[in-house]
């Protein structure tokens, strides 16, 4: 029900989106797509959702303990490509990797790219990489800059990139807004 209540609620944003697109003569102001037309923290928390949804369907990176969570698997998108899991023990500390390729659950939104996460046995540690996505609202976001802090982003921003506009950086708190 919670999954339905998300799409609906996409949906429906995205409608509004679009119809204000037509509205102003269909141009967008941030390349294709209705998402084009937003800000760039309403475009993260948009792409942190719909990024969200396609990690339901890892195993290991769902299970409730941290040391449950190691071990490596590959998913496959609904409509293409797929999204492979690892994470391995390093020194006192773990090593994650997530990497998109071509991974398509839902049409517009296909992802690309690779986030590593480096962190110590508190949970705590860095991001790095950039995942993009091509179709409705095509760009990208890079972790570089956003720190983990007990397991979550805690501290730092994420940088935005999309067709037609400058880069813009958006607070981790936005991924943080996106779980609720």
């Amino acid at each position: 029900m919670k999954k339905l209540i998300s799409i609906l609620s996409l949906l429906i944003f995205l409608a509004g989106l679009y119809a204000q697109g037509l509205a102003h003569g269909g141009e967008t102001s941030g390349g294709e797509g209705p998402l084009g037309q937003v800000g760039s923290e309403e475009y993260a928390l948009t792409f942190f959702k719909m990024m969200n949804e396609t990690q339901t369907k890892l195993t290991y990176m769902n299970k409730k303990s941290a040391m449950a969570k190691v071990g490596t698997e590959t998913v496959h998108g609904d409509i293409s490509g797929t999204l492979f899991y690892d994470v391995q023990i390093k020194g006192l500390g773990a090593l994650v990797t997530l990497r998109y390729t071509n991974y398509c659950d839902r049409e517009g939104w296909t992802f690309d790219g690779e986030i590593l996460t480096r962190s110590n046995m508190s949970q705590n540690g860095t991001f790095e990489g950039t995942v993009k996505v091509r179709g409705l609202a095509p760009g990208e976001l890079v972790y570089d800059k956003v720190a983990l802090v007990k397991g979550n982003p805690g501290d730092g921003n994420y940088l935005v990139r999309r067709p037609g506009q400058a880069d813009a950086e958006v607070s981790y708190k936005v991924y943080l807004k996106s779980k609720e």
